[in-house]
Parts: C-alpha cells; sequence; structure tokens
C-alpha cells in the first residue's frame, strides 16, 4: 500500500506560500506601515521646500552696467540676466548677422553690432540688436546699420552670458553660428585695443525691420533644506525595509516547511523495519 504524500510536500511554490491567507495578511500590514512611512516621506519634502532659500535678484530694475560687471573680467551670477544700461557709440563696419539663433522656438538670425562705451572709456561691448527669421532680411537690416550706424547714446538691454566660442560646422568658415566675444574680438575693425566686456547685451528695443531678441528674466533658485531631505530619504528607505521584513517572513516560513517536508519524504522513502532497527550498511 502506497503511503498519502504529506501536506508540506516540496511541490509547494514561494509564489503559492506568498498568496496564503496568512502571508496576504502580513503583506496588508507592511503595506500600512510603509504608506504611514511614505507620508512621513513627504511631509518632510514639504519641510525642504518651505525651510529652502529661494535665491532671487532684483534682475528687472536696470542698474549701471559697470556697476555689475568689469571688462576683461568673467562673469559673475550677479551680472547674468540682469537689465543695465550704458552709453557709447557704434563701430559701423561691425554689424555682423549669426545664423541659427532660437527666438521663442522659432530658429533664425541675429544681428549683433559692435559699442565703445563712455564708461570705463574704451571698453568694448558686444551687442545683440534684434532677430528675424529671414536671412535675406537679417543681411539687409546689418547692412542698412553699416550704412547709417545709430546716433551715440544710451544703451539699454538685458547682460547675457556669451556663447563658448566654436568654428562653424556648416557652410563657410566665416559663417557665425554662435555669439562669442572670444571669436568677435578677431573680426572687430575698430578699438580691438581696449578691454572687452565678457557678457552680451541683447537691446530691449530692435531697430527697424528685426524683432526684440527674447531675453527672459532668470528663473529663481531654490536651495532646499538638506537636512529635511536627508530625513525623507531615511523614511523611504524604511519603508523599503517594511516589504523587504514581509518577504523575509514569508520566505523563511516557506524554507521552513520545505526542509521538513523533504525530511519526512526521506522518511517514508527509507522505512524502518520491523524490529526497530535499520539495516547496516
Amino acid at each position: 500500500m502506497t503511503a498519502a504524500p504529506a501536506a508540506g510536500r516540496p511541490g509547494r511554490t514561494l509564489l503559492s506560500e506568498m498568496v496564503r491567507p496568512r502571508s496576504l495578511a502580513l503583506l496588508l500590514l507592511a503595506l500600512v506601515v510603509a504608506a504611514g512611512l511614505a507620508g512621513l516621506a513627504q511631509w518632510q519634502l514639504s519641510r525642504a521646500v518651505q525651510n529652502g532659500t529661494i535665491v532671487a535678484r532684483p534682475t528687472e530694475h536696470a542698474v549701471a552696467l559697470r556697476s555689475v560687471a568689469v571688462p576683461q573680467s568673467q562673469q559673475t551670477d550677479a551680472s547674468v540676466g540682469q537689465l543695465v544700461t550704458t552709453a557709447g557709440r557704434w563701430v559701423a563696419p561691425d554689424f555682423l548677422v549669426v545664423a541659427d539663433r532660437l527666438n521663442r522656438g522659432e530658429s533664425g538670425w541675429w544681428v549683433i553690432g559692435h559699442a565703445i562705451v563712455d564708461e570705463p572709456a574704451g571698453a568694448q561691448l558686444a551687442v545683440g540688436l534684434g532677430w528675424t527669421a529671414s536671412r535675406t532680411a537679417a543681411e539687409r537690416a546689418a547692412a542698412a546699420l553699416r550704412a547709417d550706424p545709430p546716433a551715440p547714446g544710451p544703451l539699454r538691454g538685458r547682460y547675457i552670458d556669451s556663447d563658448a566660442a566654436s568654428p562653424s560646422v556648416s557652410g563657410p568658415p566665416e559663417r557665425l553660428t554662435r555669439v562669442s566675444t572670444a571669436q568677435l574680438v578677431n573680426l572687430w575693425t575698430d578699438g580691438a585695443e581696449g578691454p572687452v566686456y565678457e557678457g552680451v547685451l541683447t537691446l530691449s528695443r530692435a531697430p527697424a525691420g528685426l524683432t526684440a531678441i527674447y531675453s527672459p528674466r532668470p528663473v529663481e533658485q531654490v536651495t532646499l533644506n538638506l537636512q529635511n531631505l536627508v530625513y525623507a530619504a531615511e523614511w523611504i528607505l524604511f519603508a523599503g525595509i517594511a516589504f523587504y521584513l514581509w518577504y523575509r517572513l514569508v520566505r523563511d516560513r516557506w524554507e521552513l516547511e520545505h526542509r521538513a517536508a523533504e525530511d519526512e519524504e526521506e522518511l517514508l522513502d527509507d522505512p524502518v523495519p520491523a524490529g526497530g532497527t535499520r539495516p547496516r550498511a
């Protein structure tokens, strides 16, 4: 007569152990604990934002260019994106066209100029006068400005970063695709001996035939509270540990039952003969 298989035979899988009512009850408890810990993490993140420091600069109040930037010196955070004013004269031959310039998401051309400012006397400044979607219109505007440059006077606009110098990768080598002061100084024809502002001034008002260059105010920076961020990360870690503990409890119980079933099967496959002793090997 064949013995009936034991209930705990090693045919039960870990997945079947996970869906037993007892395991599901433990999973529900782990979910409740993890949800509570996740709530604490979210609270800490909100506290990190509330306790954060907003780095705001009064960029929309125009100041003198000389008060935030120094020629022949690296740009600072205080100068980038600042509305500034200055005054000077234009260098007539140095109105150029720059390709591949985006304006509110549309590709086109900039017309840029070369100004010699009054304060500090003789300092050179790259100026973006305006934008157009038409290359022909840009070249026409640049030619008109070279023939009849604006009169010396005040300049107002936003002071922005200069592009990194890079050779043109399409078209002739002299085709400009970047507004880089390091590159422009080699193209300017007059006043090249004076110090150069590293940044670029984009005029608030463009000449006739051009659109004002879109230069939005800088985005305010928010410095989050590091301590609250660490606490939030800890709560998230604890939530993960809750699920890991549930998994280990289920797996340990399954392995224990699995080993017990294997031991029982060995006893059934190797019964003790009559007399109570096993035969010697």
